[in-house]
């Protein structure tokens, strides 16, 4: 980010009239402390001056309040095609007076990313060509931010005759499409005889478009680059103590959220919840056992999950990752926040949470009853008790276990 700042500094310092312009997904995947992030890149953007704003899949994370919120501290959002019980909930363009020439700028959201109550992404090709028509009765020159793949932008472009330049962004996330650089490296093309600038993911690159031309005709391109924000680009010292500053406090957040959670207690009795603790914890008494767990079946569980696709599906994750949305446990979201790794059955899975570990026997009791929980006759219809335990018994340490 600080990076960034640099960047956009010395493209003002050769021209102060720059239109500065976000393709959408600038917003941080879901949890508490991407929430805070999303925040804090937010209050830069609004700083660092932006004339336009797409909206993206991620900015829908946190629902439409949020993105309101955002709007109303500043941060120019626009989309045509975005819905709320029946009423566009974003301008559809604005327009940016440079060099005595009226520039629109629309924005278009491809795809409906997650089910939001009375949200509804209508269809690009129609609510772009109804803004295009406003927006060419004033302007000279017309910009689409299109928050899209290659292929949708592709199929909605001949309706939108009088778009002069593309400005696309969209990353995608799942699986199956990670192996497609289409949606992740920068690059510039032409699709439909309409010049398209897509300036990658992760934010490691600022694209730059430079136009020219007579009015009443089509401008030209005379110029386009990608600024890598490298190392070879020097941090902005403002924004750098910025940086550093939001560091701290996310810290502070961090403490703060997982002391809450290490103190969660039950909404009807008011103790404490018993906890998981990870097998780093188990690791200080029970090392020697380590080795042969780790390269067991019941520690790899969720490689199973991945191969068959159902890494995400919560009814499988109950049984192939240990303590799944208990306390402690294993929670897609506290993952990414630096949460303990809880993935795979792993100690507590079968013997139980580690805040209820005794020496009386118990905890090995409870590991030898566990097993039926998963190993139901739907999902382990050979299950044999006596076949399976042998596999993951270790005895030599049950009387300290």
């Amino acid at each position: 980010m600080a990076r960034r700042a640099t960047a956009i500094r010395e493209q003002r310092a050769i021209d102060p009239r720059l239109l500065l312009l976000s393709a959408g997904d600038f917003s941080g995947a879901q949890g508490i402390i991407e929430m805070y992030r999303s925040r804090f890149l937010v209050r830069t953007m609004i700083e660092a001056g932006f004339d336009a704003v797409a909206v993206g899949e991620r900015e829908l994370t946190y629902g439409i309040r949020t993105l309101k919120s955002y709007a109303e501290d500043g941060l120019p959002i626009i989309c045509a095609n975005l819905y709320q019980d029946g009423t566009r909930v974003f301008p559809p363009f604005v327009i940016k007076r440079i060099r005595g020439a009226k520039v629109g700028v629309i924005a278009l959201l491809g795809e409906r990313p997650r089910d939001l109550d009375g949200v509804e992404v209508r269809d690009p090709a129609i609510e772009g060509r109804d803004a295009l028509e406003k927006a060419l009765r004033e302007c000279d020159c017309v910009i689409l931010l299109a928050h899209m793949g290659r292929e949708r932008l592709l199929e909605i472009l001949p309706s939108l005759e009088g778009v002069d330049v593309v400005i696309r962004g969209h990353g995608r996330e799942e699986e199956k499409d990670r192996e497609s650089c289409v949606d992740t490296l920068a690059s510039s093309s032409e699709l439909a005889e309409v010049p398209v600038f897509f300036a990658g993911k992760y934010g490691k690159n600022l694209g730059v478009v430079a136009l020219a031309g007579i009015r009443g005709k089509r401008p030209l391109v005379v110029e386009s680059a990608f600024v890598n924000l490298g190392g070879s680009v020097a941090g902005d010292s403002a924004m750098a103590k910025e940086l550093a500053a939001y560091h701290s406090e996310e810290r502070l957040k961090r403490r703060e959220l997982q002391l809450s959670r290490t103190l969660a207690r039950d909404a009807s009795t008011g103790k404490i919840l018993d906890r998981y603790l990870g097998i780093e914890i188990c690791r200080r008494c029970h090392g020697e056992l380590m080795p042969r767990f780790v390269s067991g079946r019941h520690f790899r569980a969720v490689e199973t999950l991945r191969q068959r696709g159902e890494a995400a599906n919560p009814e499988c994750l109950a049984c192939h990752t240990t303590g799944y949305r208990r306390p402690g446990g294993y929670d897609p979201a506290t993952e990414k926040e630096g949460a303990p790794y809880m993935l795979g059955v792993q100690c507590e899975g079968c013997h139980g949470p580690g805040t209820t570990h005794a020496r009386d026997g118990s905890y090995a009791k409870a590991a030898r009853e566990s097993c039926r929980t998963c190993h139901t006759s739907k999902w382990s219809p050979d299950f044999d008790f006596q076949t399976y335990w042998s596999r993951v018994s270790h005895r030599e340490r049950a009387d300290s276990i």
